[in-house]
Parts: structure tokens; C-alpha cells; sequence
């Protein structure tokens, strides 16, 4: 994730002033993206096209602290061009995720307590005063979508092969050649 507010208009955009969650009550909150959001963040992903994609997200304040925790989970149904083929790949994403957010990055660290494996600087920035629920949910549906989807039964060197290229030897095939050469010979 990043720490830096994004430089452009973010496609998906929900944005929550940290002043309205309240210190003892979880805020819940639900979000869907427009067919003009999810086509916006089709073209920023790669995609072909990205439908029904949506959160549930709950928004604390960390006891006794400044910092805000969101845990959500998200889905969407989205297209992609297959790397092998070009021919529609179609999938479901499903993910969860749980990240912190604050205005005082020494103070967060203070208060969010942390196992070996976490990183310390891992709460992001508020920017005045505000959280963008919709591209935080945004960035961590970005980390689910497969970076080289193949159709189903799709390979690269039968793709080669039907369009004209020779098939290339295995390496190995040719040491298993001579293998089988020199027990003929009785080496």
C-alpha cells in the first residue's frame, strides 16, 4: 500500500473524515462501486472488465489512541486477456484484509502492538483528516487479480506450434539421446 495520497482522482472513491469514528463503537461500512467506477478501475488494472465488486469493511478507533484499524473483505467478478491466447479469462476475487491508518506515525507505533513479523511503519498517513475507504479497497483488490491469467487448457507452446513456429527440442531429450546411445554401444 502506499503512504502518499494518490496524484490522481482515484476511480473508486469513499472518503471518511477519522474525526466521525468514534473511539468506543465499530463503524460499519458497505461499498459498491458504479458500472462508471468499476470500468475506470478496469482500465487502471489491465482488465477487461470488472463487475460486482463491493466491501464490507468495519472501521475502529485502537482503544485509548489516535489510530484507526479497518479490516474488510471485498469480491468482484472481472475479465482478462489471457497471456497465451488474447481469449477472455474470466474469474472471482475474494480477499480480506486488515490495515491501519494514522496521523502520527511515533504515536502509532505506540499504540498498535505489533508481532515479529509486522512491519512498524506498516499504519499509512491520514491526509487531511480524511480516509479513502474506496481506494484502500481499491489497492488491496489490485493484489488479488492474477498478473498472468492463462484459459483454461491454453499453452504456450501449443499456441507456437499452431501458429507455425517449430516445436523446440527439450534439452534434456538430448542428453537422454545420448544416453541411450552409449547403452547401445555398451559403455
Amino acid at each position: 500500500m502506499t503512504a502518499h495520497a494518490p496524484h490522481h482522482k482515484p476511480e473508486f472513491s469513499r472518503l471518511i473524515a477519522i474525526e466521525g469514528i468514534a473511539p468506543d463503537k465499530i463503524r460499519k461500512e458497505t461499498l459498491s462501486a458504479t458500472a462508471e467506477e468499476e470500468a475506470a478501475l478496469a482500465v487502471r488494472f489491465g482488465l477487461r472488465s470488472l463487475k460486482k465488486f463491493s466491501a464490507e469493511l468495519s472501521i475502529r478507533r485502537v482503544p485509548g489512541g489516535t489510530a484507526v484499524r479497518i479490516e474488510g473483505s471485498f469480491r468482484a467478478d472481472l475479465v482478462q486477456a489471457c497471456v497465451v491466447s488474447l481469449q477472455d479469462v474470466h474469474g472471482h476475487v475474494e480477499g480480506q484484509f486488515d490495515t491501519y491508518f494514522t496521523e502520527d506515525a511515533e504515536q502509532a507505533r505506540e499504540e498498535i502492538s505489533f508481532t515479529l513479523d509486522d512491519d512498524l511503519d506498516a499504519a499509512e498517513m491520514v491526509h487531511n483528516g480524511m480516509i479513502d475507504l474506496g481506494e484502500v479497497v481499491a489497492q488491496y483488490l489490485s493484489l488479488e487479480i492474477d498478473p498472468y491469467p492463462r484459459a483454461p487448457g491454453v499453452s504456450l507452446a501449443a499456441q507456437l506450434q499452431a501458429n507455425g513456429q517449430p516445436k523446440k527440442d527439450n534439452p534434456f531429450q538430448a542428453l537422454a539421446a545420448l544416453k541411450d546411445d552409449k547403452s547401445q554401444k555398451g559403455e
